[in-house]
């Protein structure tokens, strides 16, 4: 915000957003590896999966983290947001995967370059208040969550979220239509992986930053930004990457693009 003060040209751009979900890893071991899971030399399985839902929306698992945990990612107060990691080991008892839509400002966040961001607040703030306002992150079943009814009880599957997961109708965390393309993914994807769209996996809201919604122009020549010289946007938040390897061979064309224009400019 401080940048659009200040003039730096920039422009909203597609994300997603949806929630993490959680399973036994033992389960996805098993659907994935047969009778090869748990084999010590193969480690914790993963998993990629997308579903194209017939109102147009484009579902896919996002960030699967095998034998991980989900955690907050919150940046602000009185908004709640949800990520997932995996240690190196692997071994906790929950595989983790962000089951999120994609959007588009052309037709979802239409106006300025920020709407993305504006969006993303307020699904952040609305997961804070489902979540009962103390940073637990609001949470369903996904056999309750199918059913369009809020969740009162755990089964098998504990979350890994802390402070703690509170257990509601996520339905209203989400627009409409992204509800609608998760409801007709996870059987789909329950097809694809055995046990995947079972009742008690559990879902955990809301994940609402796969990417930056804002991209700052930038030459793709020079790498600096079109009408500020000497600024070189890039990485994740700036709306050049998708992850932590996009955003470290990004980073590298940045220094080698500082040192062009440092030589270009007689300075090295």
């Amino acid at each position: 915000r401080m940048l659009e003060r200040r003039g730096i040209l920039m422009e909203s751009k597609p994300f997603a957003v949806g929630f993490l979900i959680e399973h036994p890893q033992s389960m996805i071991d098993r659907a994935r590896l047969g009778r090869f899971a748990g084999h010590p030399d193969i480690g914790a399985a993963d998993y990629k999966l997308v579903h194209h839902a017939q109102n147009g929306r484009a579902v896919y698992s996002f960030c699967m983290c095998p034998g991980g945990t989900v955690v907050a990612a919150t940046s602000e107060a009185g908004r709640v947001v949800t990520n997932g990691m995996s240690q190196y080991s692997r071994n906790e008892r929950n595989a983790n995967a962000g089951i999120v839509v994609g959007i588009d400002p052309a037709s979802d966040y239409p106006g300025g370059p920020l709407t993305g961001l504006a969006l993303q607040e307020t699904l952040e703030s609305r997961a804070y208040l489902l979540g009962g306002e103390d940073y637990s992150a609001p949470g369903q079943l996904v056999g309750d969550f199918l059913a369009g009814r809020a969740s009162t009880a755990l089964g098998e599957v504990e979350p890994s979220y802390q402070p703690g997961v509170k257990l509601t109708d996520l339905a209203t965390s989400l627009p409409t239509y992204a509800i609608e393309a998760i409801r007709e993914a996870l059987p789909a994807f329950g097809r694809q992986i055995r046990g995947f769209d079972r009742e008690d996996a559990v879902l955990t809201g809301v994940e609402s930053r796969t990417s930056s919604p804002v991209r700052i122009t930038r030459d793709e020549t020079t790498l600096q930004s079109l009408n500020t010289r000497g600024l070189f946007p890039g990485g994740e938040g700036a709306g050049y990457a998708g992850g932590i390897l996009s955003a470290g061979v990004d980073g590298i064309k940045l220094a080698e693009a500082v040192v062009r224009s440092l030589q270009g400019a007689g300075s090295v």
